[in-house]
């Protein structure tokens, strides 16, 4: 139940346990994939088609010798916290003190394995999860002039299509690692800022820095698989009617006369990275 509760978003928020506080939360196993030797936090600005605006959401690349994982920064900061404070087992209280703080409300990470050459993603969808793997994407960039100084480092500039959207990149050969935020790399340098050509999503580098901190991910057993095109299609029926997706199911919360909390028709936030699958 508390991975369940943790993995849902602002209009799934359930009341926090009361009479089970001082239990041991259940984190589940970590499966600890490799030792970061750099860091990169990127903001991700993202355009809101519906309220005419931009959100923006901290998230952090870790990057080792045989690969990287890509997930929210809050997530990252609740997780330190756990195992410096708690050393990484904390009581049910405790673990939701300190999600709280950071609204750690959702599952969202992604690991490039470079020796399986997989790209595996791990997300949400309200209050069930969700995996998918997928080949790491070779993205045939084309390398053209201009240059931008980013986190104190000087960036080449290069195009490409991908998945829908035309992207534009800006690289530094200062570090030469084939990598970036979210499915981004094949470029000679770490990716420091990439954006649409119509920006409604651009991420872009806030900071760098050495690291040697063991990351990976937990192993849930009661995660969903699927694939990639069925994910993006299902992230879509939720967040254009959330009220009928979750509508008869037992995830449905419920309002104090009995009916559906979410009203049919409740579109949410959605303006998807990838528009391949539409």
């Amino acid at each position: 139940m508390l991975l369940i509760l943790s993995a849902a978003g602002s209009i799934e928020a359930q009341s926090l346990p009361t009479d089970s506080d001082s239990q041991p939360a259940r984190l589940g196993e970590y499966n600890n994939f490799d030792t970061s030797i750099m860091e990169c936090v990127y903001e991700h600005a993202t355009y809101d088609p519906i309220k005419k605006s931009t959100q923006c959401t901290d998230w952090i690349l870790e990057i080792g010798k045989n690969g990287s994982k890509y997930g929210l920064y809050p997530t990252y900061q609740c997780d330190s916290i756990i195992n410096a404070d708690y050393n990484g087992k904390p009581t049910r209280g405790e673990y939701y003190a300190v999600a709280n703080k950071f609204e750690t409300t959702k599952l969202t990470e992604q690991i490039k394995n470079l020796s399986e050459n997989k790209f595996k993603n791990y997300e949400s969808i309200f209050m069930d999860w969700y995996y998918y793997e997928e080949p790491i994407p070779q993205i045939e960039w084309n390398l053209v002039a201009g240059t931008d100084e980013i986190c104190g480092h000087e960036c080449k500039k290069a195009t490409t299509t991908f998945r829908g959207r035309n992207w534009t990149a800006w690289y530094t050969e200062e570090i030469p690692i084939d990598n970036g935020p979210w499915k981004f790399g094949c470029l000679p340098g770490l990716i420091l800022k990439v954006e649409d050509d119509r920006k409604e999503h651009v991420f872009e580098a806030l900071q760098l820095r050495k690291s040697s901190r063991e990351f990976g991910n937990f192993i849930h057993s009661f995660i969903i698989t699927t694939d990639r095109q069925k994910f993006n299609k299902m992230m879509r029926d939720y967040k254009w009617d959330a009220g009928s997706f979750i509508g008869n199911t037992p995830n449905m919360p419920t309002a104090l006369d009995g009916t559906p909390a979410i009203k049919k028709n409740t579109r949410l936030f959605y303006n998807p990275i990838e528009l391949d699958w539409e």
